[in-house]
């Protein structure tokens, strides 16, 4: 049997989770020099292919789809990118390169590559090229990105002047690419704090939550908690109602700037929503996780509970969180109880939970602990660790002089893996 003593108490294991040095030294070799020179070596030559094909495109002329012709550079989609970004950061326009880089036999445009040259195209203002780079996207049921949008960050003129052009765009083109084309032109603009230019977009098209929701999401990220709550409300006065997202970043925002009672009203005005979905899964795992985060960790299992109770099943970030949790404060038996609760309540999170546990456990230099862990899970629940918890217990083990420990372990591993190939 897999002999281990009793889970010992780590009254600094906070503070060896955190600050345990790590093994690799200057001296240290990478883990595979040879795809790392092959790296090093390709990068040059990447560079001085995009740089050929840019130095082509200034020097312009009717010549130079023969020109690239000649050049037949090696194309790959690393370089398609780089060749781009170049040509919009120089100020050249990219559609006759895109053009002929769309013939070529054996290369196909990434999608990524599309977004850049309507990136190309607005930062020359240029919107009939725009245009037309659409409608290949949108032929190509291709969808607008933010990238498309990012030249919006070094625009001359207004971001709502410039983005009422990029709007009649994509009104003349139509089809998908309009759908996906609003919705990330307002999260660009969101982005970028221009909030009016953003609300106006919204305001001139499809008016939806999601829309709306970019905003709130932006203004949350920022801590500006009353400019979300502002367009929470314009929501409600344009008929959208907010949704379980509108009112999950409220109340994120509160939490994580520590303004608790008003966390505590605005889940009170949740739950008296008249929607079905308010509060969801979400907002009880926001609540747990800051009052793991907080080292609340009976409030936070409560919290739990009370998922469980509404059938709600949580997401293996908030067993994350939990674990954490209960190690920072050095409560480790309590870590290891509640990863065996939740075998029983949510049989989904079994594996990640045992395996994240054993390998804290393993950064905080309690390697027999992790091992018992892993014994836990193959002997009591007859699952397979994850591979890389399990290599990382395996070699800590042997490190400290644990090898028959270490054999154990394979072995139940070995008849486990036997007994999973007998079944399948």
């Amino acid at each position: 049997m897999f002999r281990l003593p009793p889970l010992h108490r780590a009254a600094a294991v906070f503070l060896r989770l955190r600050l345990a040095s790590p093994r690799a030294t200057f001296s240290s070799k990478p883990a595979n020099p040879r795809t790392s020179s092959v790296a090093s070596a390709a990068a040059p030559a990447a560079a001085a292919v995009s740089d050929a094909i840019v130095r082509l495109v200034a020097a312009g002329g009717r010549s130079l789809e023969a020109d690239l012709d000649r050049l037949d550079p090696a194309l790959s989609h690393p370089i398609v990118s780089a060749t781009l970004r170049a040509l919009t950061d120089r100020g050249l326009p990219a559609a006759r390169f895109f053009d002929w880089l769309a013939l070529r036999r054996g290369f196909s445009p990434s999608a990524h590559a599309h977004n850049l040259l309507v990136e190309n195209a607005g930062s020359l203002a240029d919107y009939r090229a725009m245009s037309r780079a659409m409608e290949s996207m949108s032929t190509r049921r291709v969808p607008l990105t933010e990238r498309a949008f990012a030249f919006l960050n070094t625009s001359q003129g207004s971001a709502r002047d410039t983005a009422i052009a990029i709007l009649a765009t994509l009104d003349e083109v139509g089809g998908p690419c309009r759908a996906s084309g609003v919705f990330s032109l307002v999260k660009a603009l969101a982005s970028i704090c221009e909030f009016d230019a953003a609300m106006s977009v919204i305001q001139e098209t499809a008016r939806g939550a999601r829309y709306y929701n970019a905003l709130i999401a932006v203004k949350c990220k920022t801590g500006d908690f009353h400019g979300a709550r502002e367009v929470f409300d314009e929501m409600r006065r344009s008929g959208f109602g907010p949704n379980s997202n509108s009112w999950n970043y409220l109340l994120g925002c509160l939490l994580k700037n520590g303004r608790v009672a008003e966390a505590c009203e605005l889940v009170e005005a949740m739950e008296r929503s008249e929607h079905n979905d308010i509060p969801n899964s979400l907002t009880y795992e926001i609540l747990a996780y800051h009052a793991c985060k907080e080292g609340r960790m009976d409030s936070a299992m409560r919290i739990l509970d009370q998922m469980f109770l509404e059938k709600l099943t949580p997401r293996i970030t908030i067993h994350t969180a939990f674990i954490k949790g209960y190690l920072y404060a050095g409560r480790i038996d309590d870590a290891c109880r509640y990863v065996s609760a939740m075998s029983t309540r949510d049989r989904r999170s079994v594996n990640r939970n045992y395996s994240l546990l054993a390998k804290l456990l393993c950064k905080a230099g309690m390697i027999v602990d992790a091992g018992r862990i892993l014994y836990e899970l193959m002997e009591k629940e007859a699952l397979l660790p994850d591979h890389s918890a399990y290599i990382r217990v395996i070699k800590d083990l042997h490190k400290i002089g644990k090898g028959d420990l270490a054999a154990e372990l394979k072995l139940i591993l070995q008849k486990l893996s036997v007994h999973a190939e007998s079944a399948g």
